[in-house]
Parts: C-alpha cells; structure tokens; sequence
C-alpha cells in the first residue's frame, strides 16, 4: 500500500554536503509492519519525513498504491497515512485540551460537526485505554504514557491505513513501553493497519515487526523477515548491532 522507490537527499550543513539518504527503497502492505532500523544519524527520521513529505527529496519518490505522491502531500494521502512522533510531550500542545487536540485531524479534514466530533473524540480516547474524562484535560496533567495514547488516538482520527511511528517509545520506561507495544499490536489486529515502526531498539523492534530495514549512512545495508536479519545477519554492520543488544543470560554480571 506504501512505497519508497531508490529515495535520495543531501542536507546542507555549514557549507558541506551531508548524504542524509542514498537511493533507500521499502515497500510496506497492508497490515504489515516494517521496521526501521540503525544508530543514530542512520537517516531513519529523515526516512520518516520524506515519507510523510515534511521535507522533498532530490530523488526518487513516495507511492500510496500505485499514485505517487507529491510535495506536500494530498488531503487523500494525510487522511490514510498518519504520524506518532517521538517525544509524546512534545508532540502535543500544551494550550490545547486533550479533546481538542485529538479533534484536530477532523477539524482539518471537515469531517463531522462540533457534536460529532466530539463523540468521535470519546470513542477514540477509549480504544486506547483511557478515559472520556481525560478530554477536558491538558497534556501537562497526564503521564508520559497517557499522552502517548493520546497521540495514537488523534493518529486514528481520520481511520487510517497506515501509521508512521518513529521511536514512539523510546521516551518511555520499560513497563509504559510495553503496554503501549501491546496496544499498538491490538490496533493493528483490529483495524488491518499498517505501521512503519522506526526504532533503534532491536528487542523493541522484534516483539512487532514483521519485516525489518536496517539503514547505515542514509543507506539500506539489509533487509529481510525479523528471523533472517536478527537472528542470521549477514551485513558487518548488522551483527554489531544485533551483538550490542545486552543479553542478561549472557552477559556478567559484576557484583558491588
């Protein structure tokens, strides 16, 4: 349903050309999950925006289907494809209500009216756990958690097909994480949604992808189901990656 084709882009960067991503290419079907893999500065978020067209790249181009999609992106492409950013404190607004923030996409798309949209706003807070209180309420009143669901319930708001998740749990301790993991794998089962689910946590990684792209220097190095590239890597790069996961059944553990 989405695809990337032999995307390319340069950046800029005090008066030097900066390689963000070379000829990088994934295809995601409907239902799937593709995880997107590497360190830091491996191009991964840019990966995201030029899915998304925050930013247009010098080459190559985005598909929903068989269309391709320009800069920016059509009302037809942000209503199916949605985003889960990082950092959910930063993600919402702090003058807005929580309902209000995730009546936003209706409000921009046109869809329903005041009454309906607030109804919408309360069928949405309940499927991710939380709730219809909570809409009268401010990013700053909630935990880290709650305001993660909060943004995978606006994602939802316009019924989806696909969601962009990058790193939507790394700024979450490790219980947090998992309900939210959990509630992610329940949406997906539910509604057939697709994810492109962006992480440099490889156990995070495994527990829901299906598929895997491992990016180094804005470049995909391997890809391939989540059994042959973390259990069998054949990339160098790959191994360290998958060898620089703590295993505690492995690992020492040195006594104070």
């Amino acid at each position: 349903m989405l695809s990337v084709k032999s995307v390319s882009l340069t950046f800029r960067h005090r008066g030097h050309a900066v390689e963000a991503l070379h000829g990088v290419g994934l295809q995601v079907a409907a239902g799937e999950t593709v995880g997107v893999v590497g360190a830091s500065g491996s191009g991964k978020s840019t990966l995201a925006r030029v899915i998304l067209g925050l930013v247009a790249p010098d080459a190559g181009s985005v598909f929903l289907g068989d269309v391709p999609q320009g800069v920016p992106r059509s009302a037809d492409f942000r209503r199916r494809v949605q985003f889960v950013q990082q950092n959910p404190r930063s993600a919402l607004n702090p003058a807005r209500t929580i309902g209000q923030t995730v009546a936003l996409p209706l409000v921009a798309h046109g869809v329903g009216d005041r009454r309906s949209r607030s109804a919408r706003v309360g069928e949405l807070l309940e499927t991710v756990g939380l709730p219809v209180e909570v809409a009268t309420r401010r990013p700053g009143d909630l935990s880290g958690g709650q305001r993660q669901r909060v943004a995978i319930a606006r994602s939802l708001a316009t019924g989806p097909e696909c969601i962009v998740l990058d790193e939507p749990t790394s700024a979450l301790d490790v219980s947090v994480q998992a309900r939210i993991l959990a509630l992610l794998r329940s949406l997906q089962e539910e509604r057939g949604l697709a994810y492109v689910f962006i992480s440099h946590d490889l156990p995070v990684v495994r527990t829901l992808a299906d598929r895997i792209v491992v990016l180094r220097s804005g470049r995909v190095v391997e890809e391939g189901t989540v059994q042959e590239v973390l259990d069998a890597p054949t990339d160098p790069y790959t191994r360290e990656l998958v060898a620089a996961v703590p295993d505690p059944f492995r690992t020492p553990v040195r006594r104070r």
